[in-house]
């Protein structure tokens, strides 16, 4: 199965139906499959670039949103996350594709900052494909075991 395109929006780009189905299948994925009531809506939407994937029929499938510089210091990380996958695309390659898309856009605009996310500790593996190690130890972020990864450039 091919991997499906992805779209690249700035937050007032977005149109009503795509701010609608990404922050429902964020909903779907992080809320309701992992049972974790997390406060999704953080502020941060706005300041993002989103990353989107559609299937056939239009529906939101796939997401991703690469955040700015945290902090004004010429080498403070940048970071993509809420990074999400509809069930019906898992193993066909969609979520490597939104990693190494946001990696793109963050090397586009800061290509000298490290990335830094913040990583659910089943996917440590995942992501080291990438470059990430492991930068912290294992916390609790709303019941679900995370740790802080860091891709140094």
């Amino acid at each position: 199965m091919p991997v499906l395109p992805i779209r690249r929006r700035p937050f007032d780009a977005l149109t009503l139906r795509e701010l609608h189905d990404l922050l429902a299948l964020r909903s779907r994925v992080f809320v309701v499959e992992q049972s974790s009531p997390y406060p999704d809506i953080d502020g941060r939407d706005p300041g993002a670039l989103h990353l989107i994937a559609t299937d056939g029929t239009g529906a939101v499938v796939g997401c991703a949103r690469c955040l700015d510089p945290d902090g004004d210091a010429p080498d403070a990380p940048v970071s993509f996350g809420r990074l999400a996958v509809d069930p019906s695309q898992r193993a066909t390659g969609l979520g490597r594709a939104l990693v190494a898309d946001s990696l793109a856009v963050l090397a586009d605009s800061w290509p000298d900052r490290d990335v830094v996310i913040g990583a659910q500790l089943y996917l440590e593996r995942f992501y080291g494909g990438f470059g990430f190690l492991r930068d912290s130890e294992v916390y609790d972020d709303f019941g679900i075991p995370h740790i802080d990864m860091r891709l140094r450039r």
